[in-house]
């Protein structure tokens, strides 16, 4: 339940945080973002007659209500946590300089450097070109003025986004937890003669710099992963309203898809779009090879350093 309720409270400042940054007379003709903006609008205009403030003044205010309603739900759950696959890498309690709006405010840093990279790679998947339909354009509204720039320079502004992510994140936060080597260790464990996990998931033995360079990389390829199970929860979802007979949940699902298969060519097996299969089997290679290089460098670092 506190996880569905990140969920909505993240897009809602992700909304608050595009309107404040975009200019006053600025035309909005995609229908999804049009749509958001009249929702925000009716928002706006129901808070209005108690604070009697201007719309830029509310949405300040509705942001801090936002981040102080996160930080609540995160309190609940302990904090911020890079998961990869599942698996918990690390968990950041608040302490100190964080506190509880601190919490709250690295968390939406992490939702909102997951979409920088998710840009990133789907302008990759979709080899440089523009990203298709209403969905690639509202990604590129979301994500400006990054998703503007060239690529080279998009990956390394990532790049040094997620650094300074980690960074601030072992910086402040107050006993910071690896599940992903405690689970590694386990298992490790249970094989004939005690085998030891391998050196670089002692992530918490690593120097600082290695550190946050290791979860900067684990934090940009999870996006990967989660494209990847994105796309089937969107077919899922595509098929349902097939057979609901949802013409305008059809169409969404599939302006989605179509961006999230990228270049992958259409495949159809009669009525069944098969391409987003395909997509999910190149991402799952892409996200097993380029996983297995990174934890390689990793650990040849680790022995350098």
């Amino acid at each position: 339940m506190a996880a569905l309720l990140l969920a909505l409270l993240h897009p809602l400042a992700l909304i608050l945080l595009v309107r404040l940054t975009l200019p006053a007379r600025y035309a909005l003709l995609n229908p999804y973002a049009a749509a958001a903006d009249a929702l925000l609008g009716r928002l706006l205009a129901f808070v209005r007659p108690a604070l009697r403030l201007g719309d830029r003044a509310l949405c300040v205010v509705l942001l801090a209500l936002d981040l102080a309603a996160c930080a609540a739900v995160l309190t609940r759950l302990g904090g911020p946590q890079l998961v990869l696959a599942g698996t918990a890498v690390a968990t950041f309690p608040a302490s100190g300089f964080l506190g509880w709006f601190g919490l709250a405010t690295l968390d939406f840093w992490g939702f909102y450097l997951a979409l920088l990279a998710g840009n990133l790679i789907l302008r990759l998947w979709c080899l440089g070109r523009q990203l298709p339909g209403f969905s690639g354009d509202l990604l590129c509204l979301a994500t400006r003025p990054f998703s503007g720039m060239r690529l080279w320079a998009q990956a390394l502004a990532i790049l040094a986004f997620a650094a300074l992510y980690m960074a601030v994140s072992l910086a402040f936060a107050a006993e910071v937890s690896y599940p992903l080597a405690d689970l590694a260790a386990q298992i490790a464990a249970q094989f004939p003669g005690g085998a030891h996990a391998p050196a670089f998931l002692a992530v918490a033995d690593h120097p600082v710099p290695l550190r946050v360079f290791f979860l900067a990389g684990m934090a940009v390829l999870n996006v990967i992963g989660q494209l990847r199970d994105y796309l089937f929860l969107f077919w899922l979802l595509l098929a349902l309203s097939a057979l609901m007979g949802s013409q305008r949940l059809a169409f969404f699902l599939r302006d989605v898809l179509r961006l999230l298969c990228g270049r992958v060519p259409p495949l159809r097996l009669g009525p069944l779009d098969l391409s987003p299969l395909a997509a999910m089997a190149a991402l799952l290679l892409a996200h097993g090879v380029l996983g297995g290089l990174f934890l390689l460098l990793v650990g040849a670092l680790a022995h350098v350093v």
